[in-house]
């Protein structure tokens, strides 16, 4: 048998291994029953991060995930033609070159608005600056050219489908708005998640508890948190699971009162439920109080700034991370084998990794995998060396080593069930 040479990929990972920058992890966890609440902080953009760009905006989105954000917040209402739309009040007036409301409006007509027409950094509404300070202002309608990457059309309302469209692997956190549209708009929402495969890759909330109830009634397998009034009540009263519920989404402090607070987080957590911190504005929007929350334990943390709260979870080294599951046995036979690989359902995106096979401490086999989330694909191993059959005789450990949002894991798995 004609020897391969090892590719350039895997000379860079057997280096790594002899440094000791890898460690052994033990084999991979089994499913957690509780899956949002793994003490994993996730960089959650409010707004898609309204503090660093225009307020819920496809400019905004794509910034923060490339600035590392691995939620994407956003807020729903319904349009005069009924579709779902990403817009936090009810009027266009805060954020756009228009006026009035938006259930008066049609998507064409709320998208013919420039709606980073009062974005200036930090402010995602200011009306009061110097006309010079709206950097933004103008690209949706031609008057200045758009940043590269981006286009006019990036700088609209957009809609919930053109959002699930763009990025179709991004965990999000749906906000229904209250008003004389909630609960259709409720309706509308349930009706599209439940024909997609996203259902189970979002969180939907909304401060009005009748429209939450709506919801979770049409809806019961999708992921919600509690509205205001039962989110008050377990505040207040036994903290106890709520069934349907995965996670509070409250502020630091409300009126004065502290909500977040060690106690709170470690009730949370024997409830199965996680916590998600929102800011009542710019000043608690910051590094200091991140750090406190994050040394609570807190789950996630939806800020007007991801950029920069990327830079202090990576500082940390403690941002948001999942774990490929590995099927426990190797199957080998002759010249083929391979190894079952799935990819949870809760990554934030895409799993990238590579997989490799060890003999003692040498790499003899591996691939490169990518897997949508919730994806499971059994992956051949491409051999290096020896043929598989005598490898296997002298023992085999597959491990992963994960890029992306994957965490590392090193798996030590039995050998060898032969392939059918």
């Amino acid at each position: 048998m004609v020897r391969r040479r090892l590719p350039a990929l895997w000379l860079g990972v057997a280096v790594a291994l002899g440094s000791g920058l890898l460690a052994p992890s033990g084999a991979a966890a089994a499913a957690d029953p509780a899956p949002w609440i793994a003490r994993r902080p996730l960089n959650i953009a409010h707004a898609g991060g309204d503090l660093e760009a225009p307020h819920e905006t496809m400019y905004a989105f794509e910034e923060a995930v490339a600035a590392g954000a691995d939620m994407l917040e956003l807020d729903l209402r319904l349009s005069a033609d009924r579709e779902l739309v990403v817009v936090h009040d009810d009027t266009v007036d805060r954020t756009s070159n228009g006026t009035g409301l938006v259930r008066t409006k049609t998507v064409a007509e709320l998208q013919a608005l420039d709606n980073a027409f009062w974005f200036v950094p930090a402010c995602w509404s200011c009306h009061d600056r110097p006309i010079g300070d709206y950097a933004l202002r103008g690209i949706r309608t031609g008057a200045r050219a758009a940043p590269a990457g981006h286009t006019p059309d990036d700088f609209v309302i957009p809609t919930l489908a053109e959002v699930l469209d763009r990025f179709p692997h991004r965990l999000l956190d749906l906000e229904i708005k209250d008003g004389p549209d909630g609960l259709a708009t409720a309706e509308a929402l349930a009706e599209l998640l439940l024909g997609t495969s996203r259902a189970e890759r979002v969180v939907v909330v909304s401060f009005d508890d009748e429209i939450m109830d709506h919801f979770q009634n049409l809806a019961p397998d999708i992921a919600t948190s509690p509205g205001l009034g039962a989110t008050t009540d377990w505040f207040l009263g036994s903290r106890g699971p709520l069934p349907g519920k995965v996670a509070l989404q409250v502020p630091p402090v409300y009126s004065g009162i502290e909500v977040v607070s060690q106690k709170f987080v470690d009730d949370a957590h024997a409830a199965n439920l996680a916590v998600w911190v929102w800011f009542n504005g710019t000043d608690d929007d910051v590094p200091a109080e991140w750090n406190r929350l994050l040394d609570l334990g807190v789950d996630g943390l939806i800020t007007g700034k991801p950029r920069a709260l990327q830079g202090v979870l990576d500082a940390r080294g403690g941002g948001f991370r999942t774990r490929l599951d590995i099927a426990p046995t190797l199957e080998v036979r002759r010249q083929r084998a391979r190894l079952g690989v799935r990819c949870p359902a809760l990554a934030a995106d895409r799993c990238q990794a590579l997989l490799g096979v060890l003999s003692g401490d040498a790499i003899v086999g591996g691939a490169v995998i990518e897997l949508a989330p919730g994806e499971y694909r059994a992956v051949r191993i491409e051999p290096h060396g020896l043929r598989w059959r005598r490898l296997a005789r002298r023992g085999l450990t597959a491990q992963v080593w994960a890029a992306g949002d994957t965490a590392p894991s090193i798996s030590s798995l039995t050998c060898c069930r032969p392939l059918p």
